[in-house]
């Protein structure tokens, strides 16, 4: 029989995981990772004692008294040390600390929680952390880097690190609904998620949930409202929202938290939810910025193929510059058939010659330019295909030629067909061994 906090979980968080273990073989990396850090140990729980203060029984009875009370609601052990930081802001953190002798769960609770956080707030601030844990999100921490000198967020490949960032939004939704299990009070699990972003309190802010909750609602009717809002905070008015839905559930009625009026399905509530979550979509909506995505993707989609040969590299930079400056999901963009191509890119060109400028005009250009340059040299025939670009954009020949040697000069020739020759080369004289020999065993990461 499934634990009640199993039950609990939103389906998309569940998904994008197993999408990660099946499309991106993560599995190996994440053990690799972790005996790294049981050889290695990193000191996480001495940091805590060293700079907060560890609470039990005799120290805080309040908060010890809540924590089991939390662990009771989630039906799980109390195993967890929970810690208090020095800090005024409202907040908490879950932190799995590996090390040779076994894993600990570390929960960190800042002072300003303890201090302006009645009861059943606090009570859902702790679940929703127990959730991370739970859900198993803190070994999924595993993927970020934590060099600085790369410039990617994660180890995964680009379509992977973009639903690696999706991921971590719908795992908020889950933890939020664990947060509600715990408190058993859908209000209260709102002022705690209202207080710990804003810091506010009743006495400057009247926390009527409702007024927040329909924010949401009107909203979601304006497409310019959307793309401004939810493009730099995109999760508090959605959070509230799903776990509002979530509280009207046959689900939240069995375990007692369910608010007043008619009660649906879970998989009916998650259909709602997942439609909310397509609002935190980081992608264009105004006509002019959606036409220069579209048209970079289109356009740079024929410069890649203008050669016969489309390489990694290329694809890669398309994949990092649409992701970077325009939507979180490039794969959604990126057009593959070459007949949509040759439809579609005409049309996006005259969306911006009748609502954009020289500067959008010249924007694109310079990114088809890059990706030229991006496998190693430029090729008459994707100078052609940008100059067609350029044609559909009425762009002058003039300008576009001195972006294209621009695009040189900042860039450079990336590959070298020297390396390639090489790496073809070691490619060759490893796949001679002997029969068996290293055959099965899957890549650490792709």
């Amino acid at each position: 029989m499934s634990h009640v906090w199993e039950q609990y979980r939103y389906r998309g968080d569940a998904a994008d995981v197993q999408t990660l273990f099946d499309t991106y073989r993560i599995q190996d990396y994440l053990e690799v990772y972790e005996e790294n850090a049981r050889r290695h140990d990193q000191g996480v729980r001495e940091q805590l004692m060293t700079h907060g203060i560890r609470l039990n029984e005799k120290l805080s009875p309040r908060i010890y008294r809540l924590y089991h009370e939390v662990c009771d609601a989630l039906e799980i052990a109390g195993d967890a040390e929970v810690f208090c930081l020095p800090d005024t802001d409202v907040n908490a953190f879950a932190i799995l600390d590996v090390r040779k002798e076994g894993t600990l769960t570390l929960i960190g609770v800042t002072s300003g929680a303890l201090e302006q956080l009645d009861d059943a707030e606090l009570k859902s601030i702790l679940g929703h952390e127990f959730g991370h844990f739970l859900y198993g999100h803190n070994r999924m921490n595993a993927l970020l880097t934590s060099d600085e000198d790369n410039p990617a967020m994660t180890v995964l490949p680009p379509f992977g690190e973009s639903l690696f960032l999706r991921w971590r939004k719908k795992a908020e939704i889950s933890c939020d609904r664990a947060g509600l299990l715990a408190c058993g009070d859908f209000h209260a699990s709102a002022r705690a998620l209202l207080k710990a972003t804003f810091g506010l309190t009743e006495k400057n802010l009247n926390l009527d949930v409702d007024s927040l909750v329909a924010q949401v609602d009107e909203i979601r009717t304006s497409p310019e409202l959307i793309e401004s809002t939810f493009a730099s905070h995109p999760l508090l008015p959605i959070r509230l929202k799903a776990l509002e839905l979530f509280a009207r559930s046959d689900l939240a009625g069995e375990c007692g938290c369910r608010l007043e009026g008619p009660s649906h399905p879970l998989p009916v509530v998650d259909d709602q939810v997942d439609e909310l979550i397509t609002l935190t979509r980081r992608h264009p909506v105004k006509p002019l910025s959606k036409a220069v995505m579209d048209v970079i993707a289109l356009g740079g989609a024929q410069v890649m193929g203008a050669d016969a040969h489309v390489g990694e590299e290329e694809v890669r930079l398309l994949v990092q510059t649409l992701h970077g400056l325009f939507t979180d999901e490039p794969e959604s963009v990126i057009v593959t058939d070459r007949d949509e191509i040759e439809k579609r890119l005409p049309e996006a060109c005259a969306v911006i010659r009748k609502e954009g400028g020289e500067q959008e005009k010249g924007f694109v250009i310079s990114r088809l330019a890059a990706l030229a340059f991006a496998d190693g040299a430029l090729m008459e025939s994707e100078n052609t295909a940008i100059l067609k670009v350029a044609e559909l954009l009425e762009f002058p020949p003039d300008a576009a030629y001195r972006i294209i040697v621009g695009a040189a000069q900042a860039g450079g020739m990336r590959v070298d067909a020297t390396l390639n020759r090489i790496v073809t080369d070691l490619q060759r004289s490893f796949r001679k061994r002997p029969p068996g020999e290293g055959r099965g065993v899957p890549p650490l990461w792709r």
